[in-house]
């Protein structure tokens, strides 16, 4: 009696036995999985970052971004550099403030700096983002909104503008003519049609990152003037993750970025009236 209860306690434990191992096989496994799975980045994370690696043949664009320096401004240049890409930046004045550095890095980085006034007003009327107005508004006070921004662009590292883009792409021979004074030359963000090769990507217009390829890529060509943001909130972080995609037509197309504004950028809008 006492050798069977045995053999049959002896039994159980080597059933127990079996089941525990075999549970320690199935967390072991799951844990080495949940493992894996922290150490390992999803295969579209991986994907390396394929910058602009062509001979040019198919001429050369230029990328701008208005509203800057702003808080993707770093990210947005560290999109670049990678890409091998530079830029026309027309910047703010009111936007440098806290952010000096950042002028000198742009520049050390190849990207020129333009000008967009220093509180970002419609420079036709004075008129300013929250809908206040500037009184009195004529020649002398749009003069001050480009000269500022000349100076503040100077004094923390950068040449001497030589572009500028009105706010909203509000111009007039009045406008125009003053900043020729200050020396600036009209880069606008549209021209009067298509022939005039300025590309708007839209990227202001809560559109989605496919749409603001799609938006540059399509009339995309030598010569053409390319129109982003680097403002607040998502439209910016659209526009950086479309600069991927955008270079991969650039090298299909044999295309290159350059920061050489051809003179002909004003596209036309002031033979047309106000």
């Amino acid at each position: 009696m006492t050798r069977r209860w045995g053999r049959i306690l002896l039994a159980a434990l080597v059933v127990v036995g079996a089941v525990l191992f075999a549970g320690y096989r199935v967390v072991t496994d799951v844990a080495v999985r949940n493992a894996a799975a922290v150490d390992v980045a999803p295969v579209e994370e991986q994907v390396a970052v394929r910058p602009v690696a062509n001979d040019c043949s198919g001429g050369y664009v230029v990328l701008t971004f208005d509203d800057g320096p702003r808080q993707h401004t770093d990210e947005l240049l560290d999109r670049l550099e990678a890409l091998n890409l530079t830029a026309v930046f027309f910047w703010a004045g009111q936007n440098i403030e806290g952010r000096e550095e950042l002028v000198r890095r742009a520049v050390e980085a190849g990207s020129v700096l333009g000008n967009h006034s220093v509180s970002h007003p419609d420079l036709t009327t004075g008129e300013l983002p929250n809908g206040d107005r500037i009184s009195p508004w004529g020649p002398e006070q749009i003069r001050e909104e480009l000269q500022r921004t000349n100076d503040l662009l100077v004094e923390y590292g950068a040449p001497v503008p030589q572009y500028y883009r009105p706010p909203y792409g509000s111009v007039n021979p009045v406008v125009d003519a003053v900043a020729q004074e200050v020396g600036l030359r009209l880069v606008m963000s549209y021209g009067h049609d298509e022939t005039d090769n300025l590309i708007d990507s839209h990227d202001t217009e809560g559109i989605t990152t496919e749409q603001i390829v799609a938006n540059v890529v399509g009339p995309m060509r030598d010569g053409s003037i390319i129109t982003m943001h680097d403002g607040l909130g998502q439209a910016t972080l659209n526009s950086i993750e479309a600069l991927q995609p955008i270079v991969a037509v650039m090298n299909e197309r044999r295309l290159c970025a350059t920061t050489d504004v051809r003179p002909d950028a004003d596209g036309r809008v002031l033979q047309f009236g106000e």
